[in-house]
């Protein structure tokens, strides 16, 4: 369904532009996109129909199933065809998911043992985003043709110069964006001389937006106000503060502490869950691959979407109709106590609440108010346990109506629409290696006289120096202003 802003002003450009919003995510990818009309409103639209899905969706497994010889031979929604998933089984397809985890930095902070599944043969991690934004470009064409009387008019015209925004996570680099470029490339979502027209913003910036969107969070909206956003995703958590700078003659927010990731997202509950259900059913008949995915895959549909309460049990089903009562197994169906199925959302939660103070703490505790977006969010269980949290500390925790899974392609639109958030935080300090002239009047020059040499003119330096050209931030009135642009001169000699 289209929506539409009344608080954004009408297109004003001289000509039509599409604007292609992609949210490659690491269980599910949604998509949203805009076509802006001279004199027009921009409104927002939202991919809803995927081959083989059976109810219309927002959203699309970001799974793929590869032949022996590396040749992608299903995507998306097709993965979870049953006539699909038997003719996989039978000639051999290995699927390929959780791959976006596997761009990763090595960096990220992770709350556990990461245990990814390996690419199928003969393909790489670079093949599979291009293989899976080639899919995407299909799929938006598709729908503009079949959607619009003159789609394809419409398509033909405006493809070549389409804008792409993709979505990242807080802790994405640029060699993570750059491979992310290549890769939409490669998919012909933008041509070789177009790679400037793929544009990136981070999934919790895309999330805040899309909550003022919303209007869920309009109370919230005052001059000098403080909010946290956190996007619990399918593979990461990413934790911002921000400050809302001004609200008329628009709304301008900055950042207010240094954005965060974390490998903590709902990925890390299906994994523990499956090595729950490894060891219990171990010896049984359940314990083969591929009826231990279909176990895990009616996991991830109920048990873990509908867990609120300790109290209550979950039932997952097997195959057959047997009772085991040793084993907990009841008419083919395995009973989880409640604590048990705490103990697998446990390690995302401590590492969100770890973050979600962490970001307070940056922000010297002005914020009271946190937004919750994200699939992890939408579980009953883990937004009870985070509005625990807040209840306890005085901090009110919201999550904005509406799909959770439009935020960050609906958000991602506003982004580049909108440019609302005029100030950030550096989260590392850049700059180069430097040569630096030995003083040895200068404590810190004599800490380091080991790396002193004599140059070529006859003077005294250290090696293994650093100059910043831009400075980590760690007060919360240092900002880096949009468009601002950061210059030093060095010479080589």
């Amino acid at each position: 369904m289209a929506t539409t802003d009344n608080r954004r002003p009408p297109y004003a450009g001289a000509a039509r532009k599409l604007i292609c919003a992609v949210d490659v995510g690491t269980t599910f990818t949604a998509i949203s996109f805009c076509l802006l009309q001279p004199g027009s409103i921009p409104k927002f639209e939202e991919i809803l129909r995927w081959p083989q899905q059976a109810t219309p969706d927002a959203k699309v497994p970001s799974v793929l199933y590869y032949d022996k010889d590396g040749k992608p031979k299903a995507f998306g929604a097709e993965t979870e065809d049953e006539d699909i998933v038997i003719e996989a089984e039978d000639n051999g397809w290995v699927k390929a998911e959780w791959w976006k985890l596997l761009l990763r930095p090595s960096h990220l902070p992770i709350i556990q043992d990461l245990k990814l599944p390996p690419l199928p043969p003969n393909v790489t991690l670079d093949d599979v985003f291009a293989h899976h934004l080639g899919y995407v470009k299909e799929q938006v064409k598709a729908y503009i043709t079949t959607t619009y009387g003159e789609g394809g008019t419409i398509w033909d015209a405006l493809s070549a110069t389409m804008y792409v925004i993709l979505t990242t996570p807080n802790g994405w680099e640029g060699s993570q964006q750059r491979r992310m470029r290549e890769a939409a490339i490669r998919a012909g979502l933008v041509d070789k001389a177009g790679g400037r027209r793929v544009k990136f913003v981070t999934e919790a910036e895309a999330a805040v937006l899309y909550a003022v969107e919303s209007g869920a969070v309009n109370e919230w909206l005052v001059a000098d106000g403080q909010l946290i956003l956190c996007d619990c995703g399918g593979g990461t958590v990413d934790i911002t503060g921000y400050k809302v700078s001004a609200v008329q003659p628009a709304l301008r927010l900055s950042e207010s502490s240094a954005s965060r990731c974390y490998l903590a997202g709902a990925v890390f509950v299906t994994q523990a869950a499956k090595a729950f259900f490894e060891a219990r059913l171990q010896g049984t008949e359940c314990e083969k691959p591929e009826s231990m995915q279909r176990i895990v895959s009616h996991f991830d549909k109920n048990a873990k979407k509908k867990f609120s309460d300790e109290s209550m049990a979950s039932f997952v089903q097997l195959e057959g109709h047997k009772s085991n009562a040793n084993l907990n197994i009841i008419r083919g169906r395995l009973k989880i106590t409640g604590p048990e199925m705490a103990s697998f959302f446990a390690g995302p939660l401590e590492k969100i609440i770890e973050g979600l103070e962490i970001a307070f703490e940056n922000g010297d505790r002005l914020a009271d108010k946190v937004i919750l977006v994200g699939g992890l969010a939408s579980s009953p269980y883990v937004y009870s346990k985070l509005a625990e949290w807040g209840k306890n500390l005085g901090i009110s925790v919201s999550r904005p109506d509406g799909p959770l899974v439009k935020a960050v392609p609906n958000g991602a639109l506003a982004w580049h629409l909108d440019s609302t958030v005029d100030a950030r935080i550096a989260k590392f300090h850049y700059g180069i290696s430097i040569r630096h002239p030995y003083d040895e009047n200068d404590p810190d020059c004599l800490e380091r006289a080991a790396n002193k040499y004599k140059g070529m003119d006859g003077k005294w330096y250290l090696s293994q120096s650093w100059s910043s050209i831009v400075k980590k931030l760690r007060y919360q009135n240092d900002k880096l202003e949009s468009g601002q642009e950061f210059m030093a001169s060095f010479s080589w000699r």
